[in-house]
């Protein structure tokens, strides 16, 4: 089985230090691999730029590029397969007008001390509703996981003001970081698909995504604070599970840098 480039051979002073290179490693030594293939995709992204901008190198960006471009492929293919392996735990059918359909009524049963890396892709985040939204989701989320390391958001980039969007992630990530849980997000144009991969290996597929609410009914209407008062619109939530992405707690070796709860856990 192929092993995971060593950390040496990208600080060895012939390539400029990247720092995704050397937190994909970092991710997958912890065993944090859903952020890991990211990273290396971005580690790639980078290197490939830097062979066109600097032929001088393009031979030596060659060399990590084939290293990386073969251990993301892996990764992915070891994410593949946890996938394929699925099998539902519930299907919930959100009736229209109905209340008590809060995130952590929903989610919190999955959300526990084993869910160490959240993915979350969510097309739409360009109005304040949706960034309340994702705002009381992430608290959800932390609040539950104590030992969560890693969220990373995909989302649609907001072509009308994306600056507020930016500010509004950037303020959600400095928060996040406060608590030593690293926020990464990315935007994509073609994102469609709406789910929740928790590195427990549950799966979450949400037919509206994070906004399956009404709006309000005035600014100070109960659901303001808690999402259980607020009326829903009629959506279909899937819940899958799989093998879990990262290693569990109880099976770090002796000796291993075995994770820390975050500064927001209340232990």
């Amino acid at each position: 089985m192929q092993t995971s480039p060593n950390l040496a051979e990208v600080d060895d002073g012939e390539l400029p230090k990247l720092e995704a290179i050397i937190s994909a490693l970092k991710c997958e030594q912890t065993g944090h691999i859903m952020e890991a293939i990211l990273l290396y995709e971005e580690s790639i992204f980078k290197l490939s730029h830097m062979a066109d901008a600097e032929p001088s190198r393009r031979q030596l960006c060659g060399k990590y590029l084939k290293m990386y471009e073969a251990r993301a492929k892996q990764l992915r293919d070891q994410v593949k397969g946890h996938l394929h392996t699925s099998r539902m735990l519930d299907h919930i059918t959100i009736e229209q007008g109905a209340r008590g359909r809060s995130y952590q009524r929903l989610f919190g049963p999955y959300l526990d001390d084993a869910v160490r890396e959240a993915h979350l892709n969510e097309p739409h985040l360009t109005e304040p509703p949706h960034f309340r939204n994702l705002l009381n989701f992430l608290e959800v989320l932390v609040k539950n996981c104590r030992y969560l390391k890693y969220i990373r958001l995909t989302t649609r980039p907001d072509a009308a003001a994306p600056e507020n969007q930016l500010q509004m992630l950037q303020q959600m990530r400095s928060d996040l970081a406060a608590g030593n849980i690293q926020m990464n997000y990315q935007m994509d144009d073609s994102l469609h698909d709406r789910k929740i991969v928790l590195s427990s290996g549950v799966v979450i597929k949400i037919g509206r995504g994070l906004h399956y609410f009404e709006p309000m009914e005035g600014s100070y209407s109960l659901g303001l604070c808690d999402f259980d008062f607020r009326k829903c619109l009629a959506t279909e939530v899937d819940i899958w599970k799989c093998r879990p992405f990262a290693k569990r707690l109880k099976d770090a070796q002796e000796g291993e840098d075995r994770p820390e709860a975050h500064a927001y856990s209340s232990d």
